[in-house]
């Protein structure tokens, strides 16, 4: 892009230049330029005037044309545009990004609650598991001495 708008400013400047030269030269060659009076085309040359001997000036064509001039122009239109675009592109990516790292930072952080919650949670149905164990463990113990008086009771009885 850079390249298009040096381009670009070079042949403005050599416009201006002949624009320039085009004004002197009358005055100078005593009435030799004339001006046209139609519209350049597209395949028409431009010129250049350089100094001849004696301070005379001399017009020449050049190899660059208006149809290139344009496409300089469309050019840099469209290098703009693409810019924009593409600033408008990295906005939308960082606005995402951003947006990423606080959902991101936020579920890290929820995680981490969720996770010392679970782990809570957990502690507290085992101790509850270790409670009804022991509780189970007296029952096994009070039927087994029941089955004992009821065996003593028994034979006793018999």
């Amino acid at each position: 892009m850079r390249m298009v708008r040096t381009q670009f400013w070079m042949i403005a400047a050599g416009i201006v230049g002949l624009l320039s030269a085009a004004t002197i030269a009358p005055a100078q060659a005593g009435g030799a330029v004339q001006w046209g009076d139609r519209n350049a085309w597209s395949q028409d040359s431009l010129v250049g005037a350089t100094l001849g001997r004696g301070d005379t000036l001399v017009l020449n064509m050049s190899s660059i044309r208006i149809e290139d001039i344009e496409a300089l122009r469309v050019a840099q239109k469209l290098s703009a545009s693409e810019l924009q675009s593409l600033k408008s592109k990295l906005a939308d990516q960082d606005r995402a990004f951003e947006e990423f790292k606080r959902k991101d930072g936020s579920s890290t952080s929820s995680n981490d609650s969720q996770v010392a919650s679970l782990k809570r949670a957990l502690d507290e149905q085992k101790s509850i598991i270790d409670r009804q164990k022991s509780e189970i463990e007296g029952l096994k113990r009070s039927l087994d001495d029941l089955k004992r008086n009821v065996d003593t009771l028994s034979s006793k009885v018999k």
